[in-house]
């Protein structure tokens, strides 16, 4: 059965479409992959990666491309396992979880479920995969991790550890911040929203 009748959301004449969204989404943080250093270059460099897959789903459906999807099924884990053990680490160095690897390493886990076949895909954790990427696309759409203090680019004071205290109850601060902030710019986010956007389409599609 073709793709488009199995899947009526999302007929062939959309399929273009939204591969060239994701197409300009990938260009942008290629783009911040290539100017940028330290983790923000690796953190956009998945997600130009998730961008390319994303676009390729459109455009190749799983029913006429199974081998293009097992070679992506085994990158999208890889890339989900190094970018968890990179939250991990960085965990351990700045003295907090990052949610925007956390976000990052989500998405990738999802581009690992999409590229399972629709039929060995549960209803119920596809529904909840669809509800996390409605909220990532609504947090991306408001700049909602702008206002969490310490992705700030510059952090936010806070007790050193074990510091002593200049004055009674006044303890020595320093500068708490991330080696990741968030992105102020319109551009990032709403590509990033129109990604997450494209993955729960594309899932919600499957299910109906």
């Amino acid at each position: 059965m073709e793709a488009s009748m199995a899947m009526p959301l999302l007929p062939d004449w959309s399929r273009p479409l939204w591969a060239l969204l994701l197409v300009v989404v990938l260009v942008q943080h290629a783009v911040h992959a290539r100017r940028m250093s330290g983790q923000p270059r690796w953190w956009h460099a998945g997600h130009t990666a998730m961008a390319l897959g994303m676009a390729v789903m459109y455009l190749l459906p799983h029913m006429r491309h199974p081998d293009l999807y097992r070679v992506g099924l085994v990158l999208f884990a890889l890339i989900t396992v190094l970018e968890l053990v990179v939250t991990v680490v960085l965990r351990s160095r700045e003295g907090l979880v990052n949610p925007l690897w956390l976000s990052s390493t989500a998405g990738m886990l999802v581009m690992t479920y999409m590229m399972v076949p629709g039929s060995s895909r549960p209803a119920w954790l596809t529904l909840v995969f669809v509800g996390y990427l409605c909220c990532e696309t609504v947090v991306w759409s408001l700049g909602w991790w702008e206002r969490v203090p310490w992705l700030r680019p510059h952090g936010v004071a806070a007790p050193a550890p074990g510091a002593a205290t200049t004055a009674p109850g006044r303890a020595v601060l320093r500068e708490r911040g991330v080696g990741l902030p968030a992105h102020c710019s319109p551009g990032v986010r709403a590509s990033l929203a129109v990604m997450a956007a494209s993955m729960a389409y594309m899932l919600l599609a499957g299910l109906v």
